[in-house]
C-alpha cells in the first residue's frame, strides 16, 4: 500500500489554498470530483492522478516530490463556480450521468457533462491553473433547504436525490425531474451525513441531536412514493462531540451494516458498526484519537484468500486527528494505520468503483490516494456476489434495463401518458371537491357510513357464486332520534352571596351528537310497577365495550398441550376467566348439546333510516311479556304513524330498511314485515335467543345464542346456504402456540347488501363464511399488520370499503392489547436468520393476495379493482414475471377460436379484458416485465395508435 498526494491536485489560486471539504469519484472511476471553500465544483483525471506513480515511485512521490508524469492530458477537466458558498458536498449519481453538489448557499446543483462536439468555455479572467477540457452544465437548481447543504446521497438506482443540511430537515427530490417529492422534519438538529441501503430500501441520516435515522421507502407506483421512520438509533451516540462538521456515515454494499461516524465508548471516539434490521450496535471500531466524522465502506467484497469462500467489507475512517485507518470485517484490529496524512482535519473519503483505491479531502487543501496492492485488501470477488448477497433483502430488482423493441418504447409511452391523465384528473376533482381513489376513480366526498361493494356472478379462480354485480351499496346504517332537550342552567350562591352559574356540557345542548354514537331511549310499560319505565339501549353499530362475549365448550382439539403436563393444563384453566353470559327463558335441548354460548346484547328497540330525504323511525314499546299487555310495533315518517302491530312477546333487536322491517323476540321468534306493516312470511322459529340482528339491501343475518348463523334473502324468500355454526371462527382463538387463553369476543357481526356476513373478534381477526365453498375464510389478522409494507395504521390511504373497515378494526384491537411493537420486533429479528431475510416482501405481496380474495368474496368492487393494480404494480417492481404472466392468463381467458365453459368475462363487476389492459398499462414501465406484458399489449391492441384516445 502507497499514497500519492501531487501537488497540483488542491484547491488553490496562487499561493493561496482553500480548505477541501468533499470528494467523489465517478462510476466508471476516470474523473474525480471535489469541491470547497473556493465556492468551486472541479473535476479531475484520475488517470492523471494515479499516473503519477508510474514515473518516480511511491516513496517520492508519497512525500509530495513528483512532479512530472506520463500522461498527456489534463489533469483538471473542468472547474464551475457557480456557487455562492463554499462547497460542502459533491456526489455523482449511479448511473453517470449527474453530479450533485451542495453548498452553504443553500442551493443545490445538478451538473449534466455536455457531449464533445461543442465549443468548450474560455478561461475566465484572472484564474490560474489550466483550459477546462469538458464542459458541465447546469441541468437544475434544488432550492428548498433554509440553510447550509451539509450532505447528498443518491438511490443506488438514481432515482432518488436525497439533501440533508444545518436546517435540520432532510429532502426528497425526484432523480429524473428534479421536483421536491418531501420533507422529512424528523430531527431535532443538524442533520451532517445521509448514507442510502444497497439494497434500496432505506437510507439513513445522522444528526447532532445524537441519533441516526432509518427511513423505509417504496414506490406505490411509478410517480408516488411512500417514506415511514422505521427506527432510530440512539445508544452508540449519546455522548458523542457536537464539534465535528460532518458525521458522514456509510452502508456496507452487502447491505447488512451501517458505519456511523462520531460515535462514542465512554470517552473514546469510535465508529459504530449498525446491524440491519435489528439496528443495535454490537460493534465499535476503537483507534483515532479524535472525533471520526467520516466513514465510507469499500464498493466491491472480498475474500480472505484465493478461492475463499469467506466474504468480508473493507471500510476507511477518518477525522479530525488526521489519521486514516482501513478495516475489514474478519479482523478486530485495523489493516493498516496512517498518521498525520494531512495537515489539518480529512473531510472525506471516496472510493475508487474498483475498490482499491481510497482517495481522501482534507482542510488543508490538499486531496491524495491511497493505493492498495493485490491481497493487502484480500481478494476481489465478482459484482455479481454483492448482488447476491443484497438479494437477500430484496435488492438487485430495481436494476435498470433497458428496451429490446420499438414495442417496448410504445408501451412505455402509454404508460406515461396514462398516469399524467390520472394525475390531472385527482387535480380536477380536487378542485371540485372529490377524492380520487387509487385507481384513479373519483367519488364526491361524503361524512356518511363506509361503503360496500357488490360482486359478480363468475366462475373463474377468483369468482364467488353470489349473482349480484353492479356499483357499491352501503352497509345498513342505524340513526338516532331528534337531538336531546335544552337543558336548563343551574345558578349557584358562593359564599359572599355572589351568583354563578354552573357550567354545563355544549356538546349536548348545542347540538346532536353524531347518529354513530347518540343513546337511544325508549320508553317501555314496567310489568310489576305502575307507570312506564325508561329503558336505555346502545344503537344498532354499538355494542357492549369489549363486544359479545363467547364461550366454547367441547373444543374439539385435546387438552393436552405440546409440552405442557397435566398439572400445567389445569392451572392455566383455573386461570381462565370465565365469561358470563345471558340464558333464555327456556332451555332448548340445542342449548344443552351446543358448544358455542353467546351473551344476549342490551335491548335494542328503536331503529331510524333515511327514505329519499325522510326519516323513518321504526320503534318497539316492550310491554309485559304476555297477551295482556303485548309488544306494540310502529313505524313512523316525520312523526306521522305509518303502521303499527303487536306481538305477544319481548322484543330484544330490531333490524331492518326501506324494503323490509324485522323484530327478534326472547322467544327465539323472528317476525318479518314489509314497507306498509304486512307480514311477509309466518313466524321464522330459531333454536335459542337472537344475539345479533342485523339487515343489508335485500338480506337478513341472525347469529343466535348458540352460535349458530342463519342468512336470507327477503326477495326470494330463500337462503344461500345451510345454517352454520361460528364454532369454527371462535375456536380458533382459544388455543395458541403459547397456551390456553380466555375466548375472543364478538366485536362485529353485520351483513353486506351482497349478502355476506362479516365477523370481528378482540383477537383482531376478521372472518366472513363462503357460501360456494362452505367454510369460513380469514379475511384480515394481526400478522398482516405486522409484516406486511402494505398495512395501514392509520386508515388515511384506505379504500373506505369493508376490507379497509375490517382491516381498520384489527389495527384498532392490536393497538388495545399493545402487542403490535412486540410482534414487529419479532420479524425484524427473524429477517437477520438465514432464509428469513425477505419475509418482509414475501409476507407484502401475500397481504395483496389476500385482499383480492376477500374483496372479491365480499362483493367490494373498488377494492378489488384498486388491490389488484397495486398487486400487478408489486409483481412487476419484484421481477415476478410468473405470477404476472398468470394473472395476464386468467383475466383474458381462452384464445381467439378457443373454448372454455368455465370463463366469464366479468370478476367482481369488472370487465376482465379492460381490467388486463389498466393492468399492463399500469406495469408498462418495468422493463424487467416487458417481454411479459407487449404480448398482452399487442393482442389487445393498446400498442394501436387510437388505443389510448378511445380509452
Amino acid at each position: 500500500m502507497y499514497y500519492l498526494k501531487p501537488s497540483w491536485l488542491t484547491h488553490s489560486e496562487g499561493q493561496k489554498h482553500f480548505e477541501v471539504y468533499s470528494i467523489h469519484v465517478s462510476p466508471d472511476g476516470a474523473r474525480l470530483a471535489s469541491g470547497g471553500l473556493d465556492s468551486k465544483v472541479r473535476i479531475w483525471s484520475t488517470t492523471a492522478i494515479y499516473d503519477c506513480a508510474a514515473v518516480e515511485g511511491a516513496e517520492n512521490v508519497a512525500n509530495g516530490n513528483g512532479k512530472a508524469h506520463l500522461y498527456a492530458g489534463p489533469r483538471q477537466l473542468c472547474s464551475m463556480s457557480t456557487h455562492s458558498g463554499a462547497v460542502t458536498v459533491v456526489r455523482f449519481s449511479p448511473s453517470g450521468r449527474y453530479l450533485a453538489s451542495g453548498s452553504d448557499d443553500r442551493v443545490i446543483l445538478v451538473w449534466e457533462r455536455e457531449e464533445e462536439g461543442h465549443d468548450l468555455p474560455r478561461k475566465e479572467f484572472g484564474s490560474h491553473g489550466e483550459t477546462d477540457s469538458e464542459r458541465w452544465l447546469v441541468r437544475r437548481r434544488c432550492v428548498g433547504h433554509d440553510n447550509d447543504v451539509q450532505d447528498l446521497a443518491w438511490a443506488p438506482d438514481s432515482s432518488m436525490l436525497v439533501s440533508v443540511g444545518l436546517d435540520s430537515g432532510i429532502i426528497v427530490w425526484s432523480g429524473t425531474t428534479f421536483e421536491k417529492i418531501k420533507r422529512l422534519d424528523i430531527h431535532q438538529s443538524h442533520v451532517k451525513g445521509i448514507t442510502f441501503d444497497p439494497a434500496n430500501k432505506y437510507f439513513a441520516t445522522a444528526s447532532d441531536d445524537r441519533t441516526i435515522k432509518i427511513v423505509r421507502y417504496h414506490r406505490t407506483s411509478a410517480t408516488d412514493m411512500t417514506f415511514a421512520l422505521d427506527t432510530t438509533v440512539t445508544a452508540p451516540f449519546e455522548g458523542s462531540p457536537l464539534t465535528t462538521y460532518f458525521r458522514r456515515c456509510s452502508w456496507s454494499p452487502d447491505g447488512s451494516h451501517i458505519a456511523a461516524a462520531n460515535a462514542t465508548n465512554g470517552p473514546v471516539a469510535t465508529v459504530a458498526i449498525v446491524n440491519r434490521g435489528v439496528w443495535d450496535s454490537e460493534i465499535n471500531l476503537i483507534g483515532h484519537e479524535g472525533p471520526v466524522e467520516v466513514a465510507a465502506f469499500s464498493p466491491r467484497m472480498f475474500s480472505k484468500a484465493k478461492g475463499s469462500k469467506q466474504l468480508v467489507t473493507v471500510i476507511a475512517c477518518a477525522g479530525q486527528d488526521k489519521a486514516l485507518s482501513v478495516w475489514n470485517t474478519s479482523n478486530p484490529r485495523p489493516i493498516v494505520v496512517t498518521q498525520d496524512i494531512a495537515e489539518k482535519a480529512i473531510t472525506d473519503l471516496a472510493w475508487a468503483p474498483d475498490g482499491q483505491k481510497v482517495f481522501a479531502s482534507s482542510l488543508d487543501g490538499s486531496i491524495l490516494v491511497c493505493i492498495f496492492e493485490e491481497g493487502d485488501l484480500g481478494y476481489i470477488i465478482p459484482v455479481e456476489e454483492n448482488e447476491k448477497q443484497l438479494s437477500k433483502y430484496g435488492g438487485g430488482r430495481d436494476a435498470m434495463h433497458f428496451p429490446e423493441s420499438v414495442e417496448q418504447l410504445a408501451l412505455e409511452e402509454k404508460s406515461n401518458k396514462k398516469e399524467t391523465d390520472q394525475g390531472k384528473r385527482r387535480l380536477t376533482d380536487l378542485m371540485e371537491g372529490k377524492t380520487t381513489t387509487t385507481n384513479g376513480t373519483s367519488a364526491a366526498i361524503s361524512t356518511g357510513s363506509a361503503t360496500i361493494g357488490s360482486r359478480s356472478d363468475t366462475s373463474s379462480k377468483f369468482a364467488t357464486p353470489s349473482a349480484n354485480a353492479g356499483a357499491d351499496v352501503p352497509l345498513a346504517t342505524t340513526q338516532s332520534v331528534p337531538p336531546l332537550q335544552r337543558q336548563a342552567q343551574k345558578v349557584m350562591i358562593t359564599k359572599e352571596g355572589r351568583k354563578r352559574v354552573a357550567p354545563m356540557l355544549v356538546s349536548g345542548s348545542s347540538s346532536a351528537p353524531p347518529a354513530s354514537t347518540q343513546p337511544v331511549v325508549s320508553t317501555t310499560a314496567a310489568p310489576n310497577h305502575e307507570g312506564p319505565m325508561i329503558e336505555y339501549s346502545e344503537p344498532s353499530n354499538r355494542l357492549p365495550p369489549g363486544g359479545i362475549q363467547t364461550l366454547v365448550v367441547g373444543n374439539k382439539r385435546k387438552l393436552q398441550l405440546d409440552g405442557q403436563d397435566g398439572n400445567d393444563v389445569k392451572r392455566l384453566a383455573a386461570e381462565v376467566e370465565t365469561p358470563e353470559f345471558v340464558r333464555p327463558a327456556v332451555l332448548s335441548p340445542a342449548i344443552t348439546l351446543s358448544q358455542v354460548r353467546l351473551a344476549t346484547p342490551k335491548v335494542k328497540t328503536l331503529l331510524s333510516t333515511d327514505d329519499g330525504g325522510s326519516s323513518l323511525v321504526f320503534e318497539v314499546r316492550n310491554g309485559a311479556g304476555g297477551e295482556k299487555e303485548p309488544t306494540r310495533i310502529t313505524l313512523q315518517r316525520k312523526g306521522q304513524l305509518l303502521w303499527s302491530n303487536f306481538v305477544p312477546k319481548l322484543v330484544l333487536l330490531v333490524a331492518g330498511n326501506t324494503s323490509f322491517w324485522a323484530v327478534a323476540c326472547e322467544d327465539a321468534t323472528i317476525h318479518i314485515y314489509s314497507p306498509t306493516g304486512r307480514a311477509l312470511v309466518p313466524t321464522i322459529v330459531l333454536e335459542s335467543t337472537p344475539s345479533f340482528l342485523d339487515a343489508a339491501g335485500k338480506y337478513l343475518m341472525c347469529l343466535t345464542s348458540t352460535g349458530t348463523l342463519n342468512i336470507w334473502n327477503m326477495l326470494t324468500m330463500t337462503s344461500p346456504h345451510p345454517p352454520v355454526s361460528v364454532a369454527p371462527v371462535l375456536d380458533a382463538a382459544v388455543y395458541s402456540d403459547s397456551g390456553l387463553h380466555k375466548s375472543a369476543s364478538i366485536t362485529k357481526c353485520a351483513i353486506t347488501a351482497v349478502g355476506s356476513v362479516v365477523i370481528t373478534l378482540t383477537n383482531g381477526d376478521g372472518y366472513t363464511y363462503s357460501p360456494s365453498m362452505y367454510a369460513w375464510q380469514r379475511v384480515s389478522e394481526s400478522w398482516w399488520a405486522v409484516a406486511s409494507q402494505y398495512w395501514d395504521s392509520s386508515g388515511m390511504h384506505s379504500t373506505g370499503g369493508t376490507v379497509g373497515v375490517i382491516e381498520r378494526r384489527t389495527d384498532e384491537e392490536l393497538k388495545r392489547a399493545g402487542k403490535g411493537r412486540a410482534l414487529q420486533r419479532m420479524v425484524k429479528s427473524a429477517m437477520m436468520r438465514e432464509g428469513y431475510e425477505v419475509i418482509e416482501t414475501t409476507v407484502s405481496i401475500a397481504h395483496l393476495e389476500n385482499r383480492i380474495g376477500a374483496a372479491i368474496l365480499l362483493g367490494s368492487k373498488k377494492e378489488f379493482q384498486t388491490y389488484m393494480m397495486m398487486y400487478a404494480r408489486r409483481l412487476a417492481e419484484e421481477g415476478l414475471k410468473d405470477r404476472l404472466e398468470e394473472i395476464f392468463k386468467e383475466l383474458l381467458g381462452p384464445m381467439e377460436g378457443g373454448t372454455n365453459d368455465l370463463y366469464e368475462a366479468t370478476i367482481c363487476g369488472i370487465d376482465k379484458k379492460e381490467l388486463l389492459k389498466e393492468i399492463i398499462i399500469a406495469v408498462g414501465k418495468q422493463r424487467e416485465v416487458q417481454r411479459v406484458s407487449v404480448p398482452y399489449a399487442k393482442l389487445l391492441g393498446i400498442l394501436d395508435d387510437n388505443a389510448m384516445d378511445t380509452d
